[in-house]
């Protein structure tokens, strides 16, 4: 009798330690903004002497609320480029309360016509400078192709005097046939736009492409109008594209779909471009930041 008894109440602990377990993981604790050794690490900053964009979807951010605040405060801190291109802002109170913690920043975020996927830019003051009348979005009448507005803007760099074009996106996502036409539809617009609007324009196109570049497949590659325009573009992460899949963006899937095209002005000045993988700093990385990685691209002006 004593050893049915014991039983039962076992059969009713083991739920409810199973519940106390789970109520009781630990919740990360807001890192420090500016606190560049959380991820000294796993990045290389950027230089005085180069040109340094980053491109990163943060996935509905702030996901975490104010830890993924100064999380990514403290990264971008610590990677320490000229430029930040995100994607999937949810929170632009939030967006603007982390630019209100980092010191000599200023953001620019534009609200597309869906509260989950917002674009914006990170621009460090002391090396950037936004050209009055630049910030726009492009083809927001054309949902099918860009359900997400590209988020366009100039900048010059202050010490070299070089101006650049930045065109942020965020294309649709998803696998299916219509999904993979309406990147294509994309692809063949942008083209179109730089050719014949931008030809003469340093660009940088960068942000989640949501497709993969590596494949010589029609079928499979919608982007493969600028590759075979070599003369003209060149995706700078490629070779990270073509290579092991351990330095890819997306490591959930896995797949590389967050890239950084730029045009035959910028070709033979690109100096590096990586993969940045912080997550090893940061065990809460995939939790409190993202389910991508950056995406960085060194530029010598």
């Amino acid at each position: 009798m004593f050893r049915h008894i014991l039983n039962r109440l076992l059969w009713l602990l083991v739920p409810l330690l199973a519940v106390i377990t789970g109520s009781c993981r630990r919740i990360p604790d807001p890192p420090s903004p500016d606190d560049t050794s959380l991820f000294a690490a796993c990045v290389i900053p950027g230089t005085a002497s180069t040109i340094d964009i980053v491109t990163f979807n943060v996935e509905g951010f702030p996901k975490a609320g104010y830890t993924s605040v100064t999380a990514l405060s403290a990264l971008v801190n610590a990677i320490d480029p000229d430029i930040v291109a995100l994607q999937e802002v949810v929170s632009e109170a939030d967006f603007n309360r982390m630019v209100k913690l980092m010191s000599g920043w200023t953001g620019y975020f534009y609200p597309v016509n869906n509260d989950e996927w917002n674009l914006a830019y990170l621009i460090k003051d002391s090396e950037m400078e936004v050209i009055p009348g630049t910030v726009r979005t492009l083809f927001h009448d054309d949902f099918y192709a860009f359900p997400r507005p590209p988020f366009e803007i100039m900048v010059s760099h202050k010490p070299s005097g070089r101006e650049l074009l930045l065109i942020n996106l965020h294309l649709k996502c998803c696998g299916g046939t219509d999904n993979e036409n309406r990147r294509r539809s994309a692809s063949q617009k942008l083209k179109e736009y730089l050719d014949g609007q931008r030809a003469d324009d340093a660009v940088v196109m960068l942000g989640d492409y949501n497709d993969e570049i590596a494949s010589v497949s029609p079928e499979e590659n919608p982007f493969l109008n600028f590759i075979i325009d070599a003369s003209s573009y060149t995706f700078a992460d490629m070779t990270i594209a073509t290579g092991s899949q351990l330095w890819w963006s997306y490591p959930s899937w896995p797949s590389h779909i967050d890239h950084i095209l730029v045009t035959n002005e910028l070709s033979a000045d690109i100096d590096t471009t990586v993969v940045i993988k912080a997550s090893p700093c940061y065990p809460d990385y995939g939790e409190v930041l993202s389910d991508h990685r950056p995406v960085a691209i060194r530029i010598i002006p």
